[in-house]
């Protein structure tokens, strides 16, 4: 089933939210992460070439292929794991979380050393979902990414940028 939904463009166009590596004295390392919020990730997806699916629901995988962080070696923690999920939930279409869904997806989990990203197996999130041609794919990076814990606040934000109503970002651009 290939899923599309239409997202306004809204603002002035988006940057993807950074992760910054900060060397610090010595052997130790930081990781500074700019502040991305639902709105941040609509903005993004509204000014990207690339097509969103705005999802309201749950990724189901098998959560020990999580890549695990090796702070003592971070070369060895992959960049990139890709891990096949099955998404369901209500994808964002006219004005509302409406259409009903359950479709196969990848679930993209992206390490900078050794943070990487994550999430919780059939936890409640609003998912923007890129669609690569026939496959779905929710990306997690150790700053977050594009899955956010499905509350009432996320909804809103989301539904206001949907809406063409205020989309505020984390940090005004």
């Amino acid at each position: 089933m290939k899923l599309r939904t239409r997202l306004h463009k809204a603002g002035t166009g988006a940057a993807l939210a950074g992760c910054l590596l900060v060397a610090q004295a010595g052997a130790a390392a930081a990781l500074s992460c700019l502040p991305w919020g639902p709105a941040d990730a609509y903005l993004h997806a509204a000014g990207s070439e690339r097509v969103y699916n705005v999802i309201a629901g749950e990724l189901r995988f098998d959560e020990s292929l999580l890549p695990q962080s090796h702070s003592e070696s971070p070369g060895d923690t992959p960049p990139l794991t890709r891990i096949q999920a099955q998404l369901s939930g209500k994808m964002l279409e006219d004005r509302y979380f409406s259409g009903r869904v359950a479709v196969p997806a990848v679930l993209e989990v992206e390490c900078l050393g050794p943070w990487c990203g994550g999430m919780k197996s059939g936890a409640d999130y609003v998912f923007f979902a890129e669609q690569r041609g026939q496959e779905l794919v929710v990306r997690a990076n150790a700053c977050g990414g594009f899955a956010f814990d499905d509350t009432s606040e996320v909804r809103r934000q989301v539904l206001e940028c949907h809406r063409g109503k205020a989309c505020v970002p984390a940090v005004p651009r």
